[in-house]
């Protein structure tokens, strides 16, 4: 096993607490008292901010993964699904449905709101992520289960949470069993009370991670003590300022995304009335919220996931002006250029090599007449704060 991952931890669901078996049949202690504990509010993580800088120059990503997966056997490698946990390898199922599931994610972007951590819904490319996959995949009372990766040691760790849509627990519950596995794998663990998100049992409540040293349970199977001693006594863990130390704060998002069409592509012809589709491409340093389709200026319609793709059964004859508007999850957003798609007739730019051919009144035969090369005028851009033109990849 690698470094770092040392240990399996899981989530178990009751309401009474006394009673709940999780990982080797331990039982969980009576929990502390509420008013005995200072609780940070959710806004509480700003006053922290202040002290500490963001660890890295990209943000932790946590993919939600809803749509399953196939899984092998190996070290953990959210990359190429490839996971620690043996019994987890093979098919993993998809979460079954759609009405719980922006709820969910809700709840758990909630959870992480302080901490520099985005969240998305589509499998990141060419970076480093850990995916949650949340799914009807568990055996008997255990909701979840995760490798615990002491300081996030390995950055691609899968972790589980074995929910499905209408299974009778709320958002929040649901949020609360992903919220705390990921946290297992940045080497948090189990803590003696039940408003902290760490609590091995989860109560149908609305935990956060509490800004207070809390008993770490089991105290005599402590894992990750190096890392929990940068912020308590021996025994203890601050699960808020843990995240901190390990994800830095949240920054702001201010930066709009990247759009352009992709295909078809810039003065393409097409036959009149043959389906096709358009395609735009977008990316954020945070996340798309969305992506909407512009024919001539009509809304098409809009795509919250990639692949953002819209069909098109066919058009008329004529020359259409094609763009996309996309807009990120802080509300930025960015138009992209303007596409021209000539339909049942000819694109003059594209005949004979640049020449266009016209007979000649004045004698037989033909002549060429060279295609000068000007830029074409577009439509202004859309004027809003926190907008910026993207440009397509050049095309031949």
């Amino acid at each position: 096993m690698a470094s770092g991952w040392v240990a399996a931890a899981c989530a178990s669901w009751s309401g009474d607490a006394a009673g709940s078996p999780f990982v080797g049949d331990l039982r969980a202690a009576p929990g502390v008292p509420i008013d005995e504990i200072v609780v940070a509010p959710r806004g509480g993580a700003r006053d922290f901010a202040a002290e500490l800088e963001p660890r890295a120059a990209q943000s932790t990503v946590v993919y939600i993964n809803f749509d399953g997966a196939s899984l092998s056997y190996g070290l953990d490698d959210s990359t190429r699904n490839v996971t620690a946990l043996e019994d987890q390898a093979g098919e993993f199922p998809d979460y079954g449905g759609s009405s719980q599931r922006a709820a969910v994610v809700q709840a758990v972007a909630n959870d992480f709101a302080p901490y520099d951590v985005v969240l998305v819904e589509e499998r990141p490319q060419g970076i480093d992520y850990t995916m949650a996959l949340v799914g009807p995949n568990g055996v008997g009372s255990v909701l979840g289960v995760a490798l615990l990766d002491c300081d996030n040691d390995s950055p691609n760790n899968i972790v589980f949470a074995f929910h499905h849509d209408g299974d009778g627990y709320s958002a929040g519950s649901q949020a609360n069993t992903i919220s705390q596995e990921v946290t297992h794998s940045f080497g948090l663990e189990h803590v003696d009370h039940a408003g902290d998100v760490m609590y091995p049992v989860s109560t149908g409540g609305d935990p956060l991670f509490m800004d207070a040293c809390l008993p770490i349970v089991p105290a005599d199977d402590v894992v990750c003590a190096a890392q929990h001693r940068r912020q308590c006594e021996p025994g203890y863990q601050n699960s808020f300022r843990e995240l901190f130390d390990l994800l830095g704060p949240a920054r702001s998002d201010d930066e709009p995304p990247v759009v352009y069409v992709s295909a078809p592509g810039d003065g393409d012809e097409l036959a009149t009335a043959t389906p096709f589709d358009i395609i735009a491409r977008a990316y954020d340093d945070h996340a798309v919220a969305n992506v909407v389709l512009f024919v001539d200026d009509a809304n098409i319609g809009s795509r919250m996931s990639a692949p953002y793709s819209w069909a098109v059964a066919g058009l008329d004859e004529g020359i259409y002006e094609v763009y996309a508007i996309a807009v990120d999850i802080a509300g930025n957003m960015t138009r992209s250029d303007t596409i021209e798609l000539y339909v049942g007739v000819d694109n003059p730019s594209r005949k004979h090599g640049g020449c266009a051919w016209a007979p000649d009144a004045s004698r037989a035969g033909v002549w060429c007449l060279p295609l000068l090369l000007v830029a074409r005028r577009r439509r202004p851009k859309m004027a809003s704060t926190g907008t910026r033109d993207a440009k397509a990849p050049a095309a031949c």
